[in-house]
């Protein structure tokens, strides 16, 4: 079965004005919106799978992204969080600000959509045109939309 980012990235797990002062705060801050979704048994155990990766920041066209995540019994199915952070986040990993992160709980049982959903999240953020896009948008369902609307356009 192929999933839809509206079935994995719901709304209120969308900040499009995140407050964070560090990458691990704001990778926290979508752990915390996950807590309480009904696709995640242990908070804490996802929390744990994804901050013990540490993931790496990565630059595309100016701007730097984290696609944190963790593989772990902790969720039922595929989960996932954005942010756009209101004040981009300077981090010795990259050249440019962080401005855009990702959080993903992968049941252990993998499954194909979660590369999928990420090699759709990098053909975005490698076209500058589609980034600045995603960015402009301002409403957590536009944000979804567009990914959704791009996830096979590629």
């Amino acid at each position: 079965m192929t999933l839809k980012f509206s079935e994995v990235l719901h709304e209120k797990q969308v900040f499009l004005q995140l407050e964070a002062a560090s990458k691990t705060a704001a990778v926290s801050a979508l752990l915390a919106a996950l807590a309480d979704d009904e696709r995640v048994s242990s908070p804490q155990e996802l929390t744990d799978a994804v901050i013990g990766r540490d993931a790496a920041a990565l630059e595309e066209n100016g701007i730097g992204i984290c696609i944190a995540h963790g593989r772990t019994n902790a969720v039922r199915s595929l989960v996932m969080a954005a942010g756009k952070l209101l004040t981009p986040i300077v981090i010795p990993e990259i050249s440019c600000p962080l401005s855009l992160i990702f959080v993903a709980g992968i049941p252990s049982a993998f499954s194909s959509d979660y590369l999928r959903l990420v090699g759709a999240i990098a053909r975005i953020c490698s076209s500058p045109s589609q980034m600045e896009r995603l960015l402009a948008t301002r409403e957590p369902s536009e944000f979804i939309a567009f990914l959704e609307a791009h996830t096979n356009r590629f």
